[in-house]
Order: structure tokens, then C-alpha cells, then sequence
């Protein structure tokens, strides 16, 4: 990425009173946790299960239409992506960048990373549910009461700062994430002095919302890394 686009994108963040992020698998596999393959970490934290119940990936095991397999590897999840977790580069320096404003994130990422990395878990909206507040494998998918309290507190941010400087990152989230999406541009639209940054490898598109627009295709972590390398 180019330096003045990433020192653009440090100044949107800095001068930001809001940061509304959205998240999907995107970032998980920018800190290498992939869900939909049989890659080294799967192997590594997995393989024992993999053998055992004849899964090929994490979301197979997650989704087996046995409920004992589902168990099994609800829990091995919650032990390996949410209790045995440290936050990466990556996360660290997203933390960095957002903890001077009001941040909100929305995600669907069921892992806990982004409250397992310091952000404030009552303004993190999951919405597919989270290993964090279960390990039971049919509420995974089927977020709780929660989560209307979490969207009546981004309604309040969303409010309180519609004629402030808002900075909207959409990090990871693949074209048929349109719920994410449609979220982030319906906030952007309501403020008056949005930015809106996209990070996405090969799927950076321009949002649906009428405001400044940063669009940064490739891979994400080192991107972030020169964000963050421009802050003083």
C-alpha cells in the first residue's frame, strides 16, 4: 500500500470521535484462522478430531449433523480460539488506532478475538453468536437478547455523533456478507462527515454509502501495519 494512502487513512482514523468496524472471515484469516480449509493450525489444534469424527475443516465439524461431533468440537474451539487466544500484530494495532474514539464493532466472526483483544465486549455486536458466552453449538448461530441491548447502544453512538468525524472500517467482509455491509453504509449515510475504509484481498468494493471512500486490496496485515506505522 502506498504510504500517503496509509498515512490518509491514520489521519481519517485519528481525527475520528466515532469508528464503527465490521468484520468477517476476512479477518480471521488475516490472523490465520481459516475455518473453511485443512491448514496447518487446523491440523495442529484439530487433527485428533479431524481422524476421529471424519471432518475435513473447523465449520464442518461446527455444522455435523451429529450432535455428539458438534459438541466435541464446540468445545475444542472455545479452548483453542477463544481461551488459548493471545491477539495478534494485527488486532494490537487495530486496538491502537480505534482506542481514542468511541468504537463499535460488528462482526460475525464467532471466535471472541475482538473482545479477547481489549475492545469492550458492550460494543461488540456478534451476529451469529460467540464461543465467548457458549459452547453450545445450537446457540452459536442463534444470537441472544444481547444483542438488541448492543444495537441500541451503536443507535446511541450512531446519534450522539451524526455531525462528528465518523470512520467506518469494513475489514475482511466478503461480497455475500450483505448484512454487514448494509449496516455500515446505513451509518455512514446518517453522518454528516463519514469516511468509510474498505480492507479486503481481491474484494475491496466501493460501499454502498455517498461519502469518502478508501478502498486497499491485498493482504491486510501488513496493510494495518503501515497504518499503524504512521502513527506517531
Amino acid at each position: 500500500m502506498e504510504t500517503m494512502k496509509a498515512a490518509h487513512i491514520d489521519r481519517a482514523l485519528a481525527e475520528a470521535d466515532l469508528i464503527v468496524i465490521g468484520t468477517s472471515n476476512g479477518l480471521d484469516m488475516a490472523e490465520g484462522l481459516n475455518l473453511f480449509c485443512a491448514d496447518a493450525h487446523f491440523r495442529e489444534a484439530y487433527g485428533d478430531l479431524a481422524q476421529t469424527d471424519g471432518i475435513g475443516c473447523i465449520l464442518q465439524g461446527l455444522a455435523s449433523p451429529d450432535a455428539n461431533v458438534r459438541h466435541r468440537w464446540a468445545e475444542r474451539f472455545h479452548q483453542k480460539e477463544y481461551l488459548e487466544y493471545e491477539p495478534s500484530p494485527l488486532m494490537d494495532g487495530l486496538r491502537r488506532l480505534t482506542e481514542h474514539a468511541d468504537t463499535f464493532v460488528i462482526t460475525c466472526n464467532i471466535d471472541g478475538h475482538v473482545v479477547r483483544a481489549g475492545f469492550d465486549e458492550n460494543r461488540v455486536l456478534e451476529t451469529e453468536g460467540s464461543t465467548r458466552t457458549s459452547i453450545d453449538e445450537l446457540r452459536l448461530a442463534h444470537p441472544d437478547a444481547l444483542a438488541m441491548a448492543q444495537l441500541e447502544e451503536l443507535e446511541r453512538l450512531v446519534q450522539a455523533h451524526r455531525n462528528d468525524r465518523v470512520a467506518i472500517l469494513e475489514l475482511g467482509v466478503g461480497l455475500r456478507n450483505g448484512i454487514i455491509k448494509r449496516m455500515l453504509a446505513q451509518i455512514a449515510n446518517a453522518c454528516e462527515h463519514a469516511t468509510y475504509i474498505v480492507f479486503n484481498h481481491s474484494q475491496a468494493m466501493e460501499p454502498d454509502a455517498s461519502c469518502e471512500t478508501i478502498l486497499v486490496d491485498g493482504d491486510m496485515a501488513p496493510a494495518l501495519e503501515e497504518v499503524v506505522r504512521c502513527r506517531p
